[in-house]
């Protein structure tokens, strides 16, 4: 209230976007405690990710390495269509007692165990999350593919629509080995507030035009079904234009 009693102007002036899933749980802890950063940039990234905003999903700590992946609580008041994911590898020198740090922000869950993995987290050593249902056998056996297969293809765009009924991530994806049909991929995550479950499909593209097609109209509500990868796999390939090194400027689903 303001001087007086009287009411104050409203706190929030744009909507909230749901968070999906609501995987709060304790602040992090990376294990560095006697440690001095081997470099100013691995300072300020500890320093950042040590905000009161992130909380631990997952995480996986060793004598020397630390696996973590967390949940950004701030990005409902952030850049719309944001990853709400950061995933952190933390490294300690013991003899020198000294710590290095990086860390990602990836659309999806097991695109943050991908990441993890590819840093040396033993697979399997990151705890299930039990409020991260997979709706079919589809879903889990795509994601287990994402986790094993995610230094094959990098990422081009990203949208983390978390504020609609059925919250979905979408994800374009690009072989890193140009001899590898379709050269594009979707990743589609839908989430089902009711039942709390999600899936994950694919679609294959053979040119980023036609992958960038099928995203316009989603953006529109009005995607049609991704076409399965072996059929795309069958189409011509034709020239397409050079994969974005990360996301680019996507504009956010005029739902």
């Amino acid at each position: 209230p303001q001087e007086g009693g009287e009411p104050g102007p409203p706190l929030w002036i744009f909507p909230l976007r749901k968070l999906t899933p609501p995987l709060t749980r304790n602040s992090p802890d990376y294990k560095t405690d006697g440690f001095q950063p081997s470099d100013e940039e691995c300072r300020e990234i500890l320093e950042y990710l040590d905000g009161p905003s992130f909380k631990v999903l997952s995480e996986h700590h060793t004598p020397t390495d630390s696996y973590v992946i967390l949940h950004d609580e701030s990005t409902p008041w952030g850049i719309p269509g944001s990853p709400e994911l950061r995933a952190v590898h933390v490294s300690r020198n013991q003899e020198n007692r000294t710590f290095t740090a990086d860390s990602t922000d990836p659309p999806l869950y097991p695109m943050a165990e991908s990441w993890l993995l590819a840093r040396g987290c033993p697979p399997d050593a990151l705890p299930d999350l039990d409020v991260r249902a997979a709706a079919d056998e589809i879903t889990r056996a795509l994601e287990t593919r994402v986790r094993r297969d995610g230094g094959r293809f990098a990422q081009v765009d990203r949208y983390v629509g978390d504020g609609f009924d059925q919250p979905e991530t979408v994800v374009l994806l690009r072989s890193v080995d140009p001899k590898v049909h379709p050269e594009y991929r979707v990743l589609l995550e839908r989430h089902d507030q009711e039942t709390g479950t999600h899936t994950l499909r694919e679609g294959g593209f053979a040119t980023r035009e036609q992958a960038m097609e099928w995203w316009s109209a989603w953006e529109d509500g009005e995607a049609p079904p991704l076409p399965p990868v072996a059929s795309a796999a069958q189409r011509v390939a034709t020239p397409a234009a050079p994969a974005a090194p990360g996301p680019s400027t996507i504009r956010p689903p005029r739902r």
